[in-house]
């Protein structure tokens, strides 16, 4: 059965089945396994790929929020957000949250998404491998599969907090009440979505949820 609301999925099997059909993951598998495939074929291991890793882990929360406040949340007429289509789906997404069509990447969303991650590391492995830094291609499709591990991780993890199952992790449910509290109380707080790094950088995840006032901009974004 397909599901178009996130509230009709009540259980963590429901909402494998509903991520598997969509668009989006299958998107971002298919680049993640492409990616992965090629960073075995380029063997040449060492420590820099681990530190690729952490640099990924490290930069996510940062990111996340950039890409949430600057391109999601983007102002009105925004060159960017409009060529990239970004705050008009984003702000779809929030004047109905369930709506299963607008909560997941799109597919030209999430080709671009996968793009976005995959060009800039390419194009830095490449020169650094003219350089002469010979594991720097390796390196870069490391980065690259983390990259794309984390984005796939992203949708799933949007796609949970939306759904009424409720996590049994105290990190995961932690993030979910967090999703809601920047759904229904406040869009400019709580802007990360799998880590709350980038809230707690930019001071936008409220020790006390009351402290922040009850926005009327919540569902239409301003």
């Amino acid at each position: 059965m397909i599901v178009h609301r996130a509230r009709d999925i009540t259980s963590l099997g429901e909402a494998v089945r509903s991520f598997a059909r969509s668009a989006s993951c299958r998107v971002v598998i298919v680049a993640t396994c492409f990616s992965a495939v090629v960073r075995l074929a380029l063997g040449n291991w060492s420590f820099g790929d681990a530190l690729g890793v952490l640099a990924v882990v490290v930069a996510l929360g940062p990111v996340e929020w950039v890409i949430h406040r600057r391109l999601l949340h983007a102002e009105p007429g925004s060159t960017l957000a409009e060529l990239l289509g970004t705050r008009d789906s984003h702000e779809r997404h929030h004047r109905d949250p369930d709506d299963m069509e607008w909560l997941l990447l799109r597919r030209p969303n999430a080709i671009g998404s996968c793009l976005a991650i995959i060009a800039p590391v390419a194009v830095a492995a490449g020169g650094l491998s003219l350089l002469g830094i010979s594991s720097a291609r390796a390196i870069g499709a490391t980065v690259v599969s983390a990259g794309l591990g984390a984005l796939l991780h992203y949708e799933w993890v949007h796609l949970l907090v939306h759904s009424r199952y409720r996590p049994r992790s105290r990190y995961y449910s932690q993030l979910a009440k967090n999703h809601r509290l920047h759904h229904f109380r406040n869009e400019s707080y709580w802007l990360g979505v799998t880590i709350d790094t980038g809230d707690r950088l930019a001071r936008t995840l409220p020790a006390d949820r009351s402290a922040v006032v009850l926005s009327e901009t919540a569902r239409t974004l301003g």
